[in-house]
């Protein structure tokens, strides 16, 4: 599993979310408590944190300094660590988006064909469900597992937009990817306020 932390840069701490009201000055903790914790505890082979974190037990920390000073930092910090990984499987996480629980064991028991696989989105705090992309038909990136063939055809720094989930999409498709939206493999949504739906 690989972990971006773009919104762990100092330098966005100061600035909110454009889709909720909480600034990014949380995300450290966040990924320290939430994130990295739960990723830990799913046995995956590899756990590689990219950015601006710290060294630990248990993980592989690359630090990298900021490419751009937006939200896409994240496309280059996904691109270093899947340089690092040598698994065919590669999970992606953002720093607010926690794996649940047996997530890992659920992705290697899967059956069904697929190149690139987004699990369900579950809020935090209320437990229910989030947009994944599913209902507008694209990829979201909060949390993703991908062939490792499809990122070596599709780097993460094909495209060069914030909305990247909805472009990449395009791109994934057009590589002939099999795209999968999965409702029992979950990602928990650390950072969703109590009202969000």
């Amino acid at each position: 599993m690989i972990i971006n932390t773009s919104a762990t840069d100092p330098y966005a701490s100061a600035f909110k979310n454009p889709w909720r009201s909480k600034s990014y000055a949380s995300r450290y903790e966040i990924l320290k408590e939430k994130v990295l914790p739960a990723a830990l505890a799913e046995g995956f082979d590899e756990v590689i944190v990219v950015g601006n974190f710290e060294p630990g037990e248990g993980y592989q920390y690359l630090p990298m300094e900021p490419v751009v000073r937006a939200r896409m930092n994240a496309l280059h910090q996904r691109e270093l660590g899947a340089r690092h990984a040598t698994g065919d499987i590669l999970v992606f996480g953002h720093d607010d988006h926690a794996v649940g629980e047996g997530f890992g064991d659920k992705l290697r028991g899967y059956q069904l064909p697929w190149d690139l696989l987004v699990p369900k989105r579950v809020h935090g705090v209320t437990g229910e469900e989030l947009d994944n992309g599913s209902l507008r038909l694209y990829m979201g990136g909060h949390v993703l597992a991908m062939k490792r063939w499809l990122w070596a055809r599709v780097p993460w720094t094909a495209v060069a937009t914030d909305y990247w989930d909805t472009s990449m999409t395009r791109e994934w498709q057009a590589a002939g990817a099999n795209l999968v939206w999965d409702t029992d493999l979950t990602h928990i949504d650390v950072e969703a306020t109590a009202d969000e739906s």
